[in-house]
C-alpha cells in the first residue's frame, strides 16, 4: 500500500546543508519525502504563507535574519505550520526560544541522523495536525454556543453568578440591562420561582437533565414561560452549570388554544367525530359528548370502528355514494341521511365531512360534524306543506305550479303545456254583500269542483283569494279550451249556502305552450292577460291567448326600445345622494342613482324602466354605462380637489353579477379612470346573488381580491339568510327604507333595525340606513349604533354639478348634520 510522500521545505542559506538533509532522508526512506529548498528569508516567508508543504525545516540563522522571526510572523498571521528549527550548534537558550516561538522541535545539524530527523518530522506533522483539529473543535463548540438559537447560560452554582451567555440569551433577557455576564442567575427568574430554584439546585434535583417549567422575566420585565434543562460541566477547571432556557410561549399559547378548542368541541351541540385517513377502513379516533348523546353509543363502543355502523339497515345509497366519492377525492361533502341510534330508533343526520391535510397537503384525517335534525325535518315537512298548500281549500299554491313548469321545461320541453287562469267574477261584491264566511264557502266549493273535474289531467292551485291556476301538462290548446269551458259551466252551477243558493261565474284565460306562447316562463303572464280580456269582454267567458293580449307586452317592448336609444342619446343621467357618518355627520360618500328624462315620456323612474331593462336583457350594458359614468364623475371631482376621500356607491343588477367577466370589467373601468378599488362600493341585492350562488360567489371573491367594497342593498326584504351573508362577507348592509319609514314609533321596525345593526357588526360589517327623513329617525339610528345615514334629511339626490357645490360647502353641511 503506497503512501503520499511528505512535502518537506528546507529554509537554509547553505545549499550544502539542504543536500545533506535530503540525501540523509532519501537513504532512510524510499520515496517517503518530496524536497524543496529556498535560501532567503523572503522566499521562506512566502512559502510559509502559501502552506503547500507538510513540514518546514528552518535554519536558526538566515544571513542577518533569525529563522525564529519567520516562525513568529507566520504565527501572528494565524497560520498553523509544522516547524523544526535547525542550528549549527546546541544552545539551551536557542532551544527554549524555538519552542516558545511555536517550533515542534530543535535539532543541531551535526548531531542528527536520519532516524532522529524522520522521527522529529513525523512528530511535527502529527502535532500540528492535532493542534489544527483542536482549534477547529474549539471554534465549532464556541460557534454552537454563541450562535445557537436556544438561549444558553453558564453559571457558577456556588456563587450563582453568570459566567457566559450566548447571543440568544442576551436577546431574551438582556434588554436595557446590557450583558448578562456577572449578573446573578436568579434575576432571570420570576420572584416567586427563586425559592423553588434554590431548593432544587441544592438538592441536586435540578441537574438531572430533565426539562422543568419556569416563569422567567424578559429584559423588559414581562413574564416569560421557559423550559429549562440544566447540566453540570467543567468550565476552565471549575464546576459550572449549563442552562438551556427555551422560550415556550408559543407552546403555552398553543396548549391554551388547544384546551379552549377542545372545550368548544365538547360544548357544542353538534356531534363531532374524527377518523384516521391513514389507517385501513379509517377508524374513529375521537368523538365528543354530543356524538354520544345523539347516537347513544359511548366512546368505548365507537373508537376504532368505521362510522358506517350508524347506517343500520337504512338504504341511504345515494347519500353513501356521495360520501364515498368525497372520501375518494379528498373533498368536503354535506348530505342528509337516515341513521340508527343504539336503541334502534331512527334520526335524520345532517352530516358534513371535511379532510384535514398536513403541511405537505396530504390528507391525514377526516372530521365529521353531525346534527340531529329530526325535529327540524318534521317541522319543515309540516311548514313545507303549509307553504305549498292552501289550508282553506286543500289546493296547492302557485309555487307547486311553478315547479311543474320548471320540470316540464327541463324534461319535456317538446310536449305542450297549458295554463288556465280562472277568476271568480264580482267576488269582492259577494264578500261585501254576504260576508267573508260565504265568500270562503264559495271559494272552497269552487276549488272542489275544479279539482274533481280536472282529476288526473292536471294540477289545480289557488293563486290568490278568488283566483285559481290550473296546469295541464301534455294538453294542447284545443282540448284545454274544451276543459276550460267545462270548468266555467261547472262553476256556474248553484252553490248551497245557509240562506239558500248563490250563483257565481268565472272569467277564464288560457295560454298554451308552444302553440301560442314560446316561453314557458311567460305562460302565467299570458294566461292572466287573457283572463283580463275575458273580464273586459263582459266576464263569464273563456278566452285563449291572442295578439290583442300583447298590448301590455308591446308597451314594455316600446319602453325597452326607447331605453336602448336613450342610452345613446344622453337621455340617461345620474343623480348623487350623500351618505354621512351617523355619529358625527362627516361625509362618507355618494350613491349614484340612475334617472331617465325622455322627451316623449318625461321623467321615467327606475322602478318603471329597470324591470323592462331586465326583461330585455339590457342590464349588463346599462349597468356598465352607470359604472363608467359614476367613475368618470368621481375622477372629475378628484381632479377638482374635492373628492379625494369619497367612496362612490353604484348599484349592480343580477345580470351583471352573474356574468363571468363582471369583476374584470370593474377592474378595467377603475383603471381607465385612475381610481383605487377602495373608492368604489358596489351595491347588490340578495336576490341578484341567489340566481346562481356559485357564480355569484366567484364574482364576489374576485371583487374582494381586487379591493372593491361591497354592500347588500335593501337588506331584510329578500332572502336575508345568515348562512349566505356569512359566505359573501360584504363590507356593508343597507337597511331597507321600508323599516326606517316607521321609526321610531313602530316597535317591530325598531326591533328589526336593531337586529340588522347587531348582525352587521357581529360580522364586521358597516350598516347604512336608507330613507332617513326625520331627525327622530336619525337620533334613534345613532343610539342603535348605525354607522351611516342616507335620505332626504341629509339631502335629496342631486345632479352632478349640484353635488359638486354641495361637496365644496361640506364643512357647513357636516356641522348641520351633527346637530341632527
Amino acid at each position: 500500500m503506497s503512501h503520499t510522500p511528505l512535502r518537506v521545505l528546507v529554509v537554509d542559506d547553505d545549499e550544502d546543508d539542504f543536500i545533506l538533509i535530503r540525501d540523509m532522508l532519501r537513504d532512510a526512506s524510499a520515496g517517503g519525502y518530496q524536497f524543496d529548498w529556498c535560501a532567503t528569508p523572503e522566499e521562506g516567508l512566502s512559502a510559509l504563507r502559501e502552506g503547500e508543504h507538510d513540514v518546514y525545516l528552518v535554519d536558526y540563522l538566515l544571513g542577518p535574519t533569525s529563522g525564529l522571526d519567520l516562525i513568529e510572523t507566520v504565527n501572528r498571521e494565524g497560520l498553523t505550520r509544522a516547524f523544526i528549527v535547525l542550528t549549527g550548534r546546541g544552545n539551551p537558550a536557542v532551544d527554549m526560544a524555538a519552542m516558545e516561538a511555536g517550533a515542534s522541535d530543535y535539532l543541531v545539524k551535526g548531531l542528527i541522523d536520519a532516524e532522529r530527523l524522520a522521527r522529529s518530522i513525523r512528530y511535527a506533522v502529527d502535532h500540528t495536525r492535532f493542534v489544527e483539529v483542536l482549534r477547529e473543535s474549539e471554534a465549532s463548540h464556541r460557534l454552537l454556543f454563541d450562535e445557537g438559537p436556544v438561549p444558553l447560560v453558564l453559571f457558577d452554582p456556588g456563587r450563582g453568578r453568570i459566567l457566559a451567555a450566548n447571543a440568544a440569551a442576551q436577546k431574551q433577557y438582556g434588554g436595557a440591562q446590557g450583558s448578562l455576564e456577572g449578573r446573578a442567575f436568579e434575576t432571570l427568574l420570576a420572584p416567586g420561582e427563586r425559592e423553588r430554584f434554590a431548593g432544587m439546585l441544592s438538592a441536586g434535583e435540578l441537574l438531572d437533565g430533565q426539562p422543568t417549567m419556569w416563569e422567567h422575566r424578559r429584559g423588559d420585565g414581562s413574564s416569560l414561560p421557559v423550559e429549562g434543562i440544566y447540566r453540570e460541566m467543567d468550565y476552565r477547571g471549575r464546576r459550572a452549570v449549563l442552562a438551556h432556557l427555551q422560550d415556550i410561549s408559543a407552546r403555552v399559547h398553543a396548549d391554551a388554544r388547544r384546551h379552549l378548542l377542545e372545550r368548544a368541541i365538547q360544548s357544542t351541540g353538534n356531534g363531532v367525530v374524527i377518523a384516521d385517513a391513514r389507517q385501513p377502513d379509517m377508524p374513529v379516533i375521537f368523538i365528543n359528548r354530543a356524538f354520544e348523546r345523539i347516537t347513544g353509543y359511548s366512546g368505548q363502543e365507537v373508537l376504532g370502528r368505521n362510522c358506517r355502523f350508524l347506517h343500520g339497515n337504512e338504504d341511504n345509497e345515494a347519500e353513501r355514494a356521495g360520501i364515498r366519492h368525497a372520501l375518494a377525492n379528498h373533498q368536503e361533502f354535506s348530505t342528509l341521511l337516515r341513521n340508527v341510534r343504539k336503541d334502534g330508533t331512527l334520526f335524520w343526520n345532517q352530516l358534513y365531512i371535511a379532510p384535514v391535510r398536513d403541511a405537505r397537503g396530504e390528507v391525514t384525517h377526516y372530521i365529521g360534524i353531525q346534527s340531529d335534525v329530526t325535529e327540524q325535518r318534521d317541522t319543515e315537512a309540516r311548514l313545507a306543506y303549509a307553504a305549498t298548500h292552501d289550508a282553506a281549500t286543500g289546493l296547492a299554491r302557485y309555487p307547486v305550479i311553478e315547479a311543474m313548469l320548471e320540470a316540464h321545461g327541463r324534461l319535456h320541453a317538446q310536449r305542450p303545456m297549458t295554463l288556465v287562469y280562472a277568476d271568480v267574477d264580482h267576488f269582492h261584491a259577494i264578500n261585501e254583500a254576504m260576508g267573508h264566511e260565504v265568500g270562503d264557502r264559495i271559494v272552497a266549493e269552487i276549488a272542489g269542483r275544479l279539482r274533481a273535474l280536472v282529476g288526473e289531467r292536471g294540477r289545480v292551485a289557488r293563486f290568490t283569494g278568488d283566483e285559481f291556476v290550473i296546469a295541464l301538462p301534455g294538453m294542447a290548446l284545443g282540448d284545454s279550451m274544451e276543459l276550460a269551458a267545462a270548468l266555467s259551466q261547472e262553476a256556474a252551477q248553484p252553490i248551497a249556502i245557509a240562506t239558500g243558493e248563490v250563483l257565481v261565474t268565472m272569467s277564464i284565460g288560457v295560454a298554451s305552450y308552444p302553440e301560442r306562447v314560446e316561453d314557458l316562463s311567460e305562460l302565467l303572464l299570458r294566461a292572466e292577460a287573457s283572463m283580463t280580456r275575458a273580464k273586459h269582454l263582459g266576464r263569464d267567458m273563456v278566452c285563449a291567448y291572442a295578439q290583442e293580449d300583447m298590448l301590455r307586452v308591446e308597451d314594455r317592448r316600446m319602453l325597452g326600445a326607447r331605453l336602448r336609444s336613450a342610452m345613446q342619446a344622453d337621455e340617461l343621467y345620474l343623480d348623487y345622494q350623500p351618505q354621512v357618518c351617523a355619529q358625527d355627520g362627516r361625509l362618507l360618500g355618494f350613491e349614484a342613482l340612475l334617472r331617465w328624462n325622455s322627451p316623449e315620456l318625461g321623467l321615467v323612474m327606475p322602478d318603471r324602466f329597470i324591470p323592462v331593462a331586465e326583461g330585455m336583457g339590457l342590464m349588463p350594458e346599462l349597468g356598465q354605462w352607470v359604472l363608467d359614468r359614476a367613475c368618470m364623475q368621481l375622477r372629475h371631482w378628484i381632479d377638482q380637489g374635492i373628492g379625494g376621500g369619497l367612496v362612490l356607491a353604484v348599484n349592480v343588477a343580477a345580470q351583471q353579477v352573474q356574468r363571468p367577466n363582471f369583476a374584470e370589467l370593474v377592474a378595467e373601468t377603475l383603471q381607465r379612470h385612475g381610481l383605487q378599488p377602495q373608492q368604489l362600493e358596489l351595491e347588490v341585492t340578495e336576490s341578484s346573488l341567489m340566481e346562481n350562488i356559485d357564480r355569484a360567489l366567484q364574482a364576489i371573491r374576485k371583487l374582494e381580491a381586487l379591493g372593491v367594497r361591497l354592500a347588500f342593498d335593501d337588506f331584510g326584504t329578500g332572502y336575508s339568510s345568515l348562512s349566505y351573508l356569512r359566505q359573501f362577507k360584504v363590507d356593508r348592509l343597507k337597511i331597507d327604507k321600508s323599516f326606517i319609514r316607521d321609526l321610531p314609533d313602530d316597535d317591530d321596525s325598531v326591533a328589526i333595525t336593531r337586529t340588522v345593526i347587531a348582525v352587521g357588526h357581529q360580522l364586521q360589517m358597516g350598516v347604512v340606513a336608507e330613507g332617513v327623513e326625520t331627525a327622530e329617525q336619525a337620533r334613534l339610528l345613532k343610539i342603535l349604533g348605525c354607522d351611516a345615514l342616507q335620505g332626504y334629511l341629509i339631502s335629496r339626490p342631486m345632479h352632478a354639478d349640484a353635488a359638486g357645490e354641495w361637496l365644496q360647502r361640506q364643512p357647513t353641511v357636516a356641522a348641520a348634520s351633527n346637530e341632527v
